[in-house]
């Protein structure tokens, strides 16, 4: 089967870029003597943490609101630098994604705040790697909402069978999927070579 495809779009977070929240919960909570899964379940399961992945919140505003949602006080400075120390790359990953550079358009389609995406975009050479940034907290949507696959769909010029997609997460790659969007669950990178392969996109 010829490949169509054009356009090849990666999630960031445990696919390009691997992360642990509870670093930075522990963290925290060694500081305050506190319970780290409160800490957590505030920092990365909150409604308050939404909105600033979507970006109708300021970086200084999610700070205000963290603080005072855990009663601590810690300045803007030390927030954001144990905050974001939790993110390593996945070298075989961003060894496939420079592979396919020049080859194909590569976009990022990333659920991610603005403070966590410039702490990446500064450490992580990958980053430069793509060609187009869909960015949760500049769409004004998260995955899975339509409006964010929706913008990908567009800035692929409409044609859905030249999308490829790959995401770690089940949920968000059956939405893709209902979309029209052929995606990859990602599991590791000897496993997406494969897929890859298969799909004539590496040989």
């Amino acid at each position: 089967m010829k490949n169509r495809r054009t356009t090849i779009a990666f999630d960031l977070g445990n696919t390009v870029i691997r992360f642990d929240h509870n670093i930075s919960a522990k963290r925290i909570a060694n500081l305050f003597n506190m319970d780290s899964k409160k800490i957590y379940d505030t920092f990365f399961d909150s409604e308050v943490t939404r909105e600033f992945d979507r970006g109708q919140l300021s970086p200084r505003q999610f700070h205000r609101e963290v603080s005072g949602c855990l009663g601590v006080k810690l300045p803007y400075g030390d927030f954001t630098k144990i905050w974001s120390e939790i993110f390593w790359e996945d070298e075989s990953v961003a060894a496939i994604v420079r592979a396919l550079k020049g080859k194909y358009r590569l976009f990022l389609l990333s659920n991610i705040n603005r403070i966590h995406f410039e702490y990446i975009e500064k450490n992580f050479d990958i980053i430069k790697a793509f060609d187009e940034l869909i960015l949760s907290f500049m769409v004004g949507a998260i995955k899975p909402e339509p409006p964010i696959f929706e913008e990908l769909i567009k800035r692929a010029g409409g044609d859905k069978e030249s999308l490829l997609y790959i995401d770690d997460r089940e949920d968000l790659i059956k939405e893709a999927t209902a979309m029209g969007i052929d995606s990859i669950r990602f599991e590791s990178s000897d496993k997406l070579r494969k897929e890859m392969i298969e799909r004539k996109i590496l040989y």
